[in-house]
């Protein structure tokens, strides 16, 4: 193959997928023959590389559903991807996608543009029209379009706890399309979240991609303009009562996102009289999540069960 003679978007798309070992097969492929990917169960189906939004090698997302058909409509769940704004893709939570759909979830795992892409809100309003995809196409999946929750670890926590807190603000839909369908979800849970990112107290790593999203890695940005994004960037700016039911999990030894933003936020929404459940584990580091799976993984699945 001669990559001078692909037109660009073909090269970029071919660099990211050999780089991250991506399949390159045809969307909507199976990707049970990827080796870098755990088999897909013979009670599921697993869709690649579909697209949410045409124009940029980011906007895609893989589908993971139960083989059996429902008479009753389907809870869908977005597991959105970390990796500070600077890394990961839509196949990052395909282990927990499997297990969530042999629970009887939709699973739908959105990519997005990182920071060197665009800055802040490039990756909110993809994610916010990744979901508005997801009721577009609630009949074709056998959604349930009022029963959308997301799961997030890190940025990508952040980005899904942000979305939340954002329903009905129309400041970050971007100008993807679905836009008759509304990206609010009704429920969330995170994992290593940032509620503050302008909190004093945060590890060298989070500050670094605190800036480079704020900025897109552009170092002639000025310190002011950094922190009118940070502010818009954070979660603790949309504190409300109204937001949805919201699960936060963080560890006290996480040297990344700094627990303090994190108890700050969960107090504020409280005060508010928001729905919080906060799981607070004293061994915890930045990987909590999947250092307390025998913990987490129930509570994760009581808590979508209860609101989805």
């Amino acid at each position: 193959m001669q990559l001078w003679k692909l037109p660009f978007p073909a090269v970029a798309v071919l660099l990211i997928a050999l780089a991250f070992g991506l399949p390159l097969s045809a969307p909507h492929a199976q990707a049970s023959d990827n080796p870098k990917l755990p088999p897909t169960p013979d009670d599921l189906l697993f869709e690649t590389e579909i697209p949410y939004r045409d124009g940029h090698p980011r906007w895609v997302l893989n589908v993971i559903q139960p083989k059996k058909q429902s008479r009753i409509t389907r809870s869908a769940i977005l597991l959105v991807h970390g990796g500070g704004w600077a890394t990961g893709n839509q196949y990052k939570f395909t282990k927990m996608g499997f297990m969530l759909a042999q629970e009887g979830y939709v699973v739908v795992l959105p990519t997005y543009r990182l920071y060197r892409d665009a800055p802040f809100p490039a990756c909110l309003e993809d994610l916010k029209n990744a979901v508005r995809w997801v009721r577009a196409n609630a009949k074709k999946y056998n959604i349930n379009p009022a029963r959308i929750g997301a799961y997030g670890n890190s940025a990508g926590g952040t980005q899904a706890l942000t979305a939340a807190l954002t329903n009905g603000n129309g400041d970050f839909e971007g100008d993807g399309p679905y836009q008759d369908f509304s990206s609010d979800l009704q429920a969330v849970v995170c994992s290593g979240a940032v509620g503050d990112m302008r909190h004093k107290t945060h590890g060298k790593r989070a500050v670094f991609a605190y800036r480079n999203l704020a900025t897109g890695g552009d170092r002639k940005v000025s310190d002011a303009e950094v922190e009118t994004v940070l502010r818009q960037a954070s979660p603790s700016s949309y504190i409300n009562k109204d937001a949805p039911p919201l699960l936060l999990v963080h560890g006290v030894k996480d040297d990344v996102v700094m627990i303090d933003s994190t108890d700050h936020f969960v107090k504020a929404m409280k005060a508010a009289g928001a729905a919080v459940t906060y799981l607070r584990y004293h061994d915890g580091t930045h990987s909590v999540m999947g250092q307390k799976q025998k913990e987490t993984t129930p509570a994760m699945l009581e808590f979508f069960k209860k609101h989805l």
